[in-house]
């Protein structure tokens, strides 16, 4: 069984366990030394909460991720679903839609994650607001990756 840390905000909402892609290394070296089944999950939507990019964080995680996940975040003090909340992709005052979905996909093809013999799990976390159907939130979701799938194969 692996065992996974989620990487998260260090100083905007949650401040849980580990935040910073290089606190977050140094800790997952150390765990490694003892336990090979230890490993990190990669959120997209943490990224901007821990005022990192996709390209540093996976650069600096790489040898200890075991799982990528994506959604939304608000990162704007004040505004409706602020902080870790998971909104819907392109909601108002947040930080994720397509081009940062694009921008995160891209990094892992590139760093060489899409490996069809050594798949890693690409999970989705996103939460509907109160009067949002959650069929709708799903389906605006899949539409999201759909597009940036698709500027990734272009």
């Amino acid at each position: 069984m692996t065992v996974e840390l989620e990487v998260f905000d260090y100083d905007v909402d949650k401040s849980a366990l580990i935040g910073s892609a290089p606190l977050a290394a140094r800790f997952a070296a150390q765990m490694r030394m003892t336990h090979n089944n230890f490993g990190l999950l990669v959120d997209l939507s943490h990224i901007p909460l821990t005022h990192e990019n996709s390209q540093f964080v996976v650069r600096t995680l790489r040898p200890y991720i075991t799982h990528f996940h994506f959604g939304n975040a608000v990162v704007k003090k004040g505004c409706d679903a602020y902080g870790d909340l998971h909104p819907r992709m392109d909601y108002p005052n947040s930080a994720n839609n397509t081009v940062e979905l694009f921008d995160y996909l891209r990094v892992l093809k590139n760093e060489g994650f899409f490996n069809a013999e050594r798949p890693y799990m690409l999970s989705i976390e996103v939460t509907p607001r109160p009067g949002e159907d959650e069929d709708i939130i799903l389906t605006n979701t899949k539409r999201v990756l759909t597009r940036a799938w698709a500027l990734l194969e272009d």
